[in-house]
């Protein structure tokens, strides 16, 4: 066929589509473009085989041929039309997608090599799959960017597999292939996809479902894409893929969460070991692996980066995998860190000391000190800081903060006593008065900084913060009165108790001797550099840099000055303020900065942040104090009247505190409350908290256990306090720390008169009761004789040692009679189970909870009568981490008024979770001051909750009343339950307990069993 004749017949083919001179234009273009006239041929040949195939793909073929005209690609016209007819004899449809669509996408790829590759691999993709072929064509662009020619075989063959699969799948690997290839190697993608694959599940009418598999492709390289390793990222896949294989939901929690997670571990050879030892776990228990891969992280960063740290994770997670041998659910809640092992797991593997082992120690110490009972508790936090965290008092001087965990040295002795200087400095500033000073005494200064600074018309000041803020540069006012009232409190404490000089002294020096002077600093950040490090040393020498002796010279007498046993907190705040002016005037003339040569090492050791003051933007930088100093607060200062209504709300939350550690819960800040009302908790990526501060860590929580805690207010709903408790598993053999959160509250008032509408029901039985049980209360006075001194002659004792003495016998001198006050000393809890089965109706139409207020109303008049102390609550609730405590009446509360409204209120709730609330309820009895506590639990069945049935809820129950008259609380049940025979033994152990047949005589029953119990 010659040349003419190709050029004639090509453009009738595309005359009938385009027109006459669009046709000969493109066939021109044609020939220009492929030198070869055979390949011209090659065009003419293939539009016909299309029409024999398809005249609708060749005539969108030809209609496609003006596109591929104005991107320049005529020159791949062949291949191109080779590549359609194959796909189009796969598929009409997929034919028609192609050439409308090729055109762009060949047009995206610059070099003819390249097209010519792609459109090759097309080629022989169409032969196995159209579907797969026109997918890999389509991202083909891209694609090409990323991976080299030689590696896209071993790619697309993945494809090939999965197009067995589900070509739905195989379509969406294609797609992300580009994607993946960024962040994982070639060897490394069928183990990705295997996970994927692994993804696939059965929907609700029984067909497979691939949106997981797919869902995995899409979000899977972004997330992979937040690691920075790519090692890590392999093993990361490694492991979520046999999480997968047990159970895909682990997989997929772990995928999402390791960007968070890995970041914590501090290198790469720590991760790849965390994640080593997590695709050992998983292979044996999916939950249990992604409870460890949560929590490792956390552990290796408090571990530190000692010789020893690789061992001591190494033995942690040993002694985990041998818990795993034996118990399944004993090694989740052991590696997730709830439980008691866990906790002293965690102790044992790190470096340095915690607080919690040595609280008891530091707060004996403290109170020795100052005679003032303290809570020792750890910082919030402390354990995720940068630099070690710095120790705190808090405002009414009760509560004393420090680092849940100390490493700085590499003993446990000098740590120790690091804790007990840190806790004396602050404990210093207690008994020194550095918080009980007011504003008041400071008129005169407000006046003076006024007219100095020309702020006539500013607003008085109501801390000393914002009186520091009348300042210019209120930081370094900050800094000096800092470093002045530390050295007060330092010196006084020296002077005060002499065993403390020795380590005061040491830290001290210690910290001088590693102090640096190479910093580039300011002539003022310089100066008080420089006055911390004299008023630290007293009178030891100190080198003082040449730039400002002159200035030294005269600030360091004006220093010194505070440093007399007769110095008050007042003082010390006009001290910083001469020492404020003069500075000021001295440095005037130079007003410019002294620079110094940076040191290399920044030299941590020095001291922790926060400093002193706050960064605010001013040309002066806060100065570090010393490790062992705390942070300071002129927020405390305030005035008088501000100072009376701060301490009140504090005061409120006093007795929740002092009962959380009776019983052995934990106060919760609203963060945790918030945390933990759902239950477990599952972290997934919205746990990231955007700009605001990170949440403790789990480990940190662990710490703090048994560390006295603050008596923080749950903010979930005004009024309503929290504290969290332990809960025993009998499947695990050991205690779940914190897993409980009991929230106290009143209960609801009613509006009914229960009390007057059952004593006029049972009149004459009341009245009965009360005479009896006034009978029970002691006389006012008793009558002792044959005391040495007394009251009265006791007149027979008397006529017996005349009698004695006439016999010449031994005469004794008791003859007189002392009257005592004798008196009950009882304190009584009863705890009242009102869950949603005391809604159950009787054969009389009354229900269980009616009976169980009725009861109440008598049993309160009988302990009205005799005089004993008690509190009546409610307990039921949802779940573990939502268990209401009703408060009805409180030791101090009257029976009528509000406590009968709320007896009256009392309804049927929800469900009973017995141990977390019996535990409650001891820690309320053992705040109490008393000799006899009675704790009395009244209940219409077995214990049922969420997660909280069976030998478990028994099991509990059980250790929570052992617990409680271990610590001297004495309990007994009662039970309404006629079916109680099965499990009652079992759940109240060597309690004593009473079942009432007979619910309708509940009410009179209750009073009698009270009297046998305080008899």
């Amino acid at each position: 066929m010659d040349w003419s004749d190709t050029y004639t017949r090509l453009i009738v083919k595309l005359t009938e589509e385009l027109g006459p001179a669009t046709a000969q234009h493109l066939v021109s273009r044609l020939f220009e473009a492929n030198t070869k006239p055979n390949q011209v041929e090659g065009v003419l040949l293939l539009l016909d085989e299309l029409q024999d195939m398809s005249p609708k793909v060749a005539r969108a073929a030809i209609e496609s041929f003006s596109d591929l005209q104005q991107r320049d690609r005529l020159s791949d016209a062949v291949a191109w039309l080779d590549l359609g007819t194959a796909l189009a004899e796969s598929s009409g449809a997929i034919g028609l997608k192609y050439f409308k669509e090729s055109p762009l996408v060949l047009g995206l790829i610059e070099q003819v090599s390249v097209r010519s590759f792609v459109l090759k691999t097309a080629l022989e993709l169409a032969e196995q799959d159209a579907n797969v072929a026109l997918e890999f064509l389509r991202v083909s662009p891209e694609l090409v960017t990323v991976i080299t020619p030689e590696q896209l075989g071993a790619w697309l063959e993945i494809g090939f597999e999965l197009a067995q699969v589900d070509f739905v799948v195989a379509m969406e690997y294609i797609r992300q292939i580009p994607a993946v290839a960024r962040v994982l190697p070639v060897q490394d993608a069928r183990a990705w996809a295997t996970f994927g694959l692994k993804l696939i599940s059965q929907n609700s009418l029984g067909k497979t479902d691939y949106f997981g598999t797919i869902e995995f492709f899409r979000s899977s390289p972004l997330i992979l894409g937040d690691l920075e390793d790519q090692t890590v990222r392999a093993k990361v896949v490694t492991v979520g893929s046999l999480l997968a294989e047990r159970d895909p939901a682990s997989g997929i929690a772990w995928l999402s969460e390791s960007p968070r997670l890995l970041p914590m571990v501090p290198n790469e050879a720590w991760r790849l070991k965390v994640l080593q030892y997590g695709a050992l776990v998983a292979e044996r228990d999916a939950e249990t692996a992604l409870a460890y891969l949560r929590r490792a992280p956390e552990l290796v960063r408090v571990i530190g980066d000692s010789t020893e740290a690789t061992a001591r994770f190494t033995a942690w997670f040993t002694a985990g995998m041998e818990v795993l041998a034996y118990s399944v659910e004993g090694a989740r809640a052991y590696f997730a860190l709830e439980s008691q092992k866990a906790l002293l797991s965690v102790e044992a593997a790190l470096s340095g000391v915690p607080l919690r082992q040595v609280a008891r120690t530091v707060k004996l110490f403290v109170q020795g000190l100052c005679g003032t009972d303290l809570t020792i508790q750890a910082l919030p936090n402390s354990l995720n800081q940068e630099t070690s965290a710095r120790a705190t008092v808090s405002q009414d001087g009760r509560t004393i903060s420090l680092p849940a965990l100390l490493r700085r040295y590499p003993t446990a002795e000098e740590n120790t006593r690091l804790y007990l200087v840190m806790a004396a400095h602050e404990a210093g500033h207690v008994e020194f008065g550095t918080y009980r000073l007011t504003l008041e005494p400071f008129a005169d200064l407000v006046m003076v900084l006024r007219q100095r600074y020309g702020l006539v018309k500013q607003a008085a000041p109501d801390t000393l913060a914002s009186l520091f803020h009348l300042y210019p540069h209120p930081g370094l006012i900050q800094d000096l009165w800092t470093l002045v009232e530390d050295a007060r409190v330092e010196f006084l404490l020296q002077q005060e108790y002499p065993g403390l000089q020795h380590d005061l002294k040491r830290f001290a020096h210690e910290a001088i001797a590693t102090r640096s002077l190479t910093h580039g600093l300011t002539v003022k950040e310089l100066v008080v550099d420089q006055l911390l490090q004299m008023s630290t040393a007293a009178s030891q020498p100190t080198a003082i840099h040449e730039a400002i002796k002159d200035e030294i010279a005269i600030l360091w007498p004006m220093c010194r000055a505070i440093l007399v046993p007769t110095a008050t907190a007042e003082e010390s705040v006009r001290v910083a303020h001469a020492l404020y002016v003069r500075l000021e005037e001295l440095l005037a003339p130079k007003g410019a900065m002294i620079q110094v040569d940076r040191a290399d090492d920044p030299s941590e050791n020095l001291g922790v942040g926060p400093s002193a003051s706050e960064q605010t933007g001013e040309d002066y930088r806060p100065v570090t104090n010393w490790v062992y100093r705390g942070a300071m607060n002129p927020e405390f200062i305030r005035q008088h009247d501000q100072d009376a209504g701060a301490s009140n709300n504090e005061k409120q939350s006093v007795e929740i505190e002092r009962m959380a550690r009776a019983a052995g819960g934990s106060q919760e800040s609203s963060a945790q409350g918030q945390r933990n009302q759902e239950g477990v908790h599952r972290a997934t990526e919205s746990d990231r908290l955007a700009g605001g501060r990170q949440l403790p860590s789990h480990v940190e929580e662990l710490l703090d256990m048994k560390v006295e805690q603050p008596a923080s207010v749950d903010d979930a709903r005004p009024g309503d306090r929290a504290v969290r408790y332990p809960e025993w598993d009998e499947r695990i053999e050991d205690y779940r720390l914190n897993w409980c959160r009991v929230v106290e509250r009143a209960a609801q008032e009613g509006s009914g008169d229960i009390v007057g509408a059952t004593l006029s029901a049972h009149g004459s039985e009341v009245t009965a009761l009360r005479r009896f049980f006034e009978s029970l209360r002691p006389p006012g006075l008793r009558r002792v004789p044959g005391q040495a001194d007394g009251d009265e002659l006791d007149v027979d004792a008397a006529v017996r040692m005349c009698a004695e003495r006439a016999a010449g016998a031994d005469v004794s001198d008791r003859i007189y009679v002392r009257r005592e006050r004798k008196e009950r000393d009882v304190a009584a809890v009863f705890l009242v189970d009102v869950s949603g089965s005391t809604s159950r109706q009787l054969e009389s139409g009354r229900r269980v909870i009616d009976l169980e207020k009725e009861g109440l109303v008598l049993l309160c008049e009988a302990l009205e009568a005799v005089g004993d102390r008690y509190a009546l609550y409610g307990y039921s609730g949802q779940g573990r981490g939502q268990v209401d405590f009703l408060v009805i009446k409180d030791f101090d509360d009257r029976l009528g008024g509000k406590a009968a409204q709320r007896l009256s209120g009392l309804t049927p709730m929800q469900q009973n979770r017995d141990g977390a609330a019996i535990r409650h309820a001891t820690a309320k009895l053992l705040a109490q001051e008393t000799r006899t506590r009675l704790l009395v639990l009244i209940s219409d069945g077995r214990p049922l909750d969420d997660g909280y049935k069976d030998e478990y809820s028994l099991e509990d129950t059980k250790a929570a009343l052992r617990q409680a008259r271990q610590r001297g609380v004495h309990p007994f049940c009662i039970t309404i339950d006629r079916e109680a025979d099965g499990y009652v033994r079992r759940m109240y152990g060597d309690v004593q307990f009473a079942v009432i047949d007979h619910i309708e005589d509940l009410p009179k029953r209750l009073p009698r069993i009270y009297q046998r119990l305080t008899a």
